[in-house]
C-alpha cells in the first residue's frame, strides 16, 4: 500500500512503536489511579482526580504552531488526506519525544475539522489559507426569510460533508488495520452556531426585538445536531450516543448576560444533555464568570472549562465540589505563557494548584502559537512543560501561596 521509505509509513511505524511499548507515560501515577481514560481527538489522558495533590496536564498547541514547527501548509492539511495524516501523526511523535504531558499517542485518528465544519453544513463559506486555520465566512441569514429556506443538513452532501467522507475513506485505506479512523465531529454549540449563521449584530438585535426568532433558530439547530449525531453513530456503527463536547466560544460577557444565557441557551443545552446522556466538556474562551451559576444547572456536566478570562474560585465552588464534575483550567496563551518568564509562570501555576488543590481538575494548554519565531515559542512550551511536570507530577504538597479569589486581569492589562 505504501512504499517502505514513505513518510506516512515511517510515522505509522513510529506511532505504533510508541503505543505498543508505552501504554501510559513513565510518570504514570495519575494513570495508575485512574478508572478509565478520556479520549478527545488523537490524544487520551486520565480523568482529573482529587485528594492526591497531583493533576494531569495536556498541551494542544494551535494548528498554526504545528504547521510552522513541522513545515506544513494548513490549506493542504485540511484538504489533503495524506498531508493531514502525516501532520497528525507527526504531532504525536513530537509530543511524545519532547513533552512530559499526559496526552498519550493513540492509534485513533480523528479527521478534525475544528469549528468551521458545522457552519459549513448550512452553507457558510469556509476560507482556506496556507498560514492560518480555515476561517468561517460571512453570515447567511440576513432576514427571517433566509432562515425559513434553511434545511437540516444532509450527512453526506451538505457543506464540507463530501470532503469529510473523502478524507475519512482515504484515511481508512492509507492507515493499517490496527489504526482506527474517526469521522469529523460537530463541535459547535447551538448559540455559537446561530451567531455564525446570523451574525453578531443581527443576533444581538434579535434578542431584544425578536426573541421568538432567536428561539426558532436555537430550536432548529438543536434538532439538527441531534439528527446529525444520530446519523454519524449509524455511519460509524456505534450503539447509542455519547456525551457531547460543546464549544461555545461566543458564549460569554459582554455579548451575553446571565438573563440571556438563561432564556436563550440554557433550555437547549439542557435538552442536549438529556438527549446525549450528558455534556462531556463545556468550553468557552470568553469570560463566563457571571454565567457560571446558570451553567451549573446543566445536568451531567463532566468537565467545566475555565478559560483565561473566567474567575477560577467561583468555578471551583460550583463545579469542583459537584459529584461527577471536574474542572479544566486553561492559561492565556500569550500573557501567561509566550510572554511570561519562569518566575511568573511558576507563580501562576502554584496559585492555580492552591486554588484547586481539594477538587478534581486538570490543566489544558491550547491556543499556543508562534509569537516571535518558532524557536521562542518552542522554548516557552518546553519551559511550561518542565514547570508543570515539577508542580503537578512530582510534588503532591499543597503550595504555600494565596489561592485566586479575584477574577483574572482584563484584556487591557495583557
Amino acid at each position: 500500500m505504501l512504499a517502505s521509505d514513505d513518510k506516512l509509513h515511517r510515522l505509522v511505524d513510529r506511532v505504533r512503536e510508541i503505543t505498543d511499548s508505552t501504554t501510559v507515560p513513565a510518570w504514570g501515577d495519575l494513570w495508575d489511579h485512574s478508572v478509565g481514560v478520556h479520549t478527545i481527538s488523537m490524544f487520551s489522558w486520565p480523568p482529573p482526580l482529587a485528594g492526591i495533590g497531583l493533576a494531569p496536564f495536556v498541551f494542544s498547541p494551535d494548528a498554526n504552531f504545528w504547521a510552522r514547527l513541522l513545515g506544513y501548509s494548513l490549506k493542504e492539511v485540511f484538504t489533503n488526506t495524506y498531508t493531514y495524516l502525516c501532520f497528525t501523526l507527526e504531532q504525536m511523535v513530537w509530543s511524545h519525544e519532547h513533552l512530559h504531558h499526559d496526552a498519550s499517542a493513540s492509534k485513533n485518528i480523528l479527521i478534525n475539522f475544528l469549528g468551521f465544519f458545522a457552519p459549513s453544513l448550512f452553507g457558510v463559506e469556509v476560507i482556506y489559507a496556507d498560514d492560518a486555520v480555515p476561517w468561517i465566512g460571512k453570515p447567511i441569514i440576513q432576514t427571517p426569510a433566509d432562515f425559513a429556506r434553511l434545511k437540516p443538513p444532509n450527512f453526506y452532501i451538505s457543506g464540507l460533508s463530501p470532503l469529510a467522507h473523502q478524507m475519512y475513506e482515504e484515511a481508512c485505506y492509507l492507515l493499517p488495520n490496527d489504526f482506527r479512523v474517526e469521522f469529523p465531529t460537530w463541535l459547535t454549540g447551538p448559540f455559537s452556531l446561530i451567531l455564525h449563521l446570523r451574525g453578531l449584530e443581527n443576533l444581538a438585535i434579535d434578542m431584544v426585538a425578536n426573541p421568538g426568532f432567536v428561539h426558532e433558530m436555537m430550536a432548529f439547530v438543536t434538532s439538527c445536531m441531534k439528527e446529525w449525531w444520530t446519523e454519524r453513530a449509524r455511519f460509524m456503527g456505534t450503539e447509542g450516543l455519547e456525551p457531547l463536547i460543546l464549544a461555545n466560544d461566543e458564549v460569554g460577557v459582554p455579548v451575553l448576560g446571565p438573563q440571556h444565557y438563561e432564556e436563550f441557551i440554557l433550555p437547549y443545552e439542557v435538552d442536549l444533555s438529556r438527549h446525549f446522556g450528558g455534556i462531556d466538556y463545556w468550553h468557552s474562551c470568553a469570560n463566563v464568570t457571571p454565567l457560571l451559576p446558570c451553567i451549573a444547572r446543566l445536568p451531567k456536566l463532566r468537565i467545566m472549562d475555565v478559560g483565561p478570562w473566567t474567575a477560577l474560585q467561583p468555578a471551583v465552588d460550583l463545579f469542583g465540589k459537584r459529584p461527577g464534575s471536574s474542572i479544566m483550567k486553561r492559561l492565556h496563551p500569550v500573557s501567561e505563557v509566550l510572554m511570561a518568564d519562569e518566575i511568573r509562570i511558576r507563580a501562576r501555576l502554584l496559585q492555580i494548584k492552591a486554588t484547586r488543590y481539594d477538587v478534581p481538575y486538570m490543566l489544558f494548554f491550547d491556543g499556543l502559537n508562534v509569537l516571535y519565531d518558532v524557536k521562542h515559542s518552542v522554548r516557552q512550551v518546553l519551559l511550561l512543560d518542565r514547570l508543570c511536570h515539577e508542580i503537578f507530577h512530582c510534588d503532591p504538597s499543597r503550595p504555600d501561596v494565596e489561592p485566586e479569589f479575584l477574577p483574572p486581569c482584563r484584556g487591557e492589562n495583557l
